[in-house]
């Protein structure tokens, strides 16, 4: 049965459809909102009234306007952002997304073990940084290098030009290399800084 089909059935009520649709989304859903909101039960909360919201409103999707998956992202990346404007999320380590499996893959795995820790090193560092940015800048970092979508998918999620998508992209790759430069520049500094305390 095509998307088309259980999307028709899901829409007549069909319960076995609108399981198989729930099945066939749900992890890629999760993903993206914890990825978005790094706390579990918000992202399950989100998932679920997101999946409610779109199986109470299939008569209007439009296929012509794109996929499923395309309707259900801007659907939840919506709720995602409502939901952290209403609360302030404390801020999960990238231990606590490998924990619960949610992750981004390595491309191959790395049999050298001090690679293997060299880049954890830096996906953690990277991660945490992530968590510093200004929100609508994460958002886009999220969507382009997690979700690997084009500048016209992100537009049209955080309903904003596909120019303001790539601004709001350079912006957050700016944000984070001084984020992680900064420590770098500090350590680089701080014999000099000390030197001219003692000075003054």
């Amino acid at each position: 049965m095509t998307d088309a089909e259980t999307i028709a059935r899901a829409a007549s009520g069909e319960e076995a459809a609108r399981r198989t649709l729930y099945e066939a989304y749900y992890a890629a859903a999760f993903r993206l909102a914890y990825l978005l909101l790094q706390d579990t039960c918000d992202a399950e909360e989100v998932v679920q009234d997101t999946f409610i919201y779109l199986f109470r409103n299939l008569h209007r999707y439009e296929p012509e306007r794109g996929s499923f998956w395309t309707w259900l992202r801007v659907a939840l990346v919506s709720r995602c952002r409502n939901k952290r404007r209403r609360r302030r999320l404390s801020l999960i380590s990238l231990e606590m997304l490998d924990a619960v499996g949610q992750s981004p893959a390595d491309p191959e795995p790395v049999s050298d073990p001090a690679s293997v820790l060299e880049r954890l090193g830096t996906r953690r560092a990277v991660w945490e940084a992530l968590q510093q940015i200004s929100p609508g800048a994460k958002d886009a970092l999220i969507l382009r290098y997690y979700e690997e979508l084009s500048y016209a998918e992100i537009a049209a999620i955080l309903g904003c030009s596909a120019d303001a998508a790539r601004a709001r992209v350079a912006h957050g790759k700016a944000q984070l290399r001084r984020l992680l430069t900064a420590p770098e520049e500090e350590a680089a500094c701080e014999g000099g800084a000390v030197r001219a305390v003692k000075v003054v």
